[in-house]
């Protein structure tokens, strides 16, 4: 992962635990971006590890949609054909899905999601 990407995901986490932080144990970001060698990425494949998993879920049914994946992107960053495949399959299956490049991109989606929780919150 390049820098500016993880100061992204780094910067994206704090403005949530921010504006969000009893929702902060829903929000989990999947460490897919790390390198290893042949055996320690065999090892995590047996374990469950799967190429084009999004960056980051937020586990809160909102609108009728059952959570929110979210994939993060910087600079001229595409997603690869895993990611594309990974977002379209869970669409499919009833979650809402974003791929978004930089900070204030994941913020507006984040925020366009959570737009009746945080009307709701606010009333109470």
């Amino acid at each position: 992962m390049a820098q500016n990407e993880r100061i992204d995901h780094i910067n994206t986490v704090n403005w949530f635990k921010h504006h969000f932080p009893e929702l902060e144990e829903d929000f989990h970001h999947f460490a897919n971006e790390r390198k290893c060698n042949r055996i320690q990425g065999a090892i995590l494949k047996r374990m469950g590890v799967k190429r084009g998993v999004a960056d980051f879920f937020l586990a809160l049914p909102q609108n009728g949609k059952h959570g929110l994946w979210i994939e993060l992107k910087v600079g001229a960053g595409k997603p690869s054909k895993e990611q594309k495949a990974f977002l379209e399959r869970k669409a499919q299956r009833g979650y809402e899905c974003a791929c978004v490049w930089g900070t204030e991109a994941a913020r507006e989606v984040i925020s366009a999601y959570l737009k009746d929780y945080i009307n709701s919150r606010n009333i109470n």
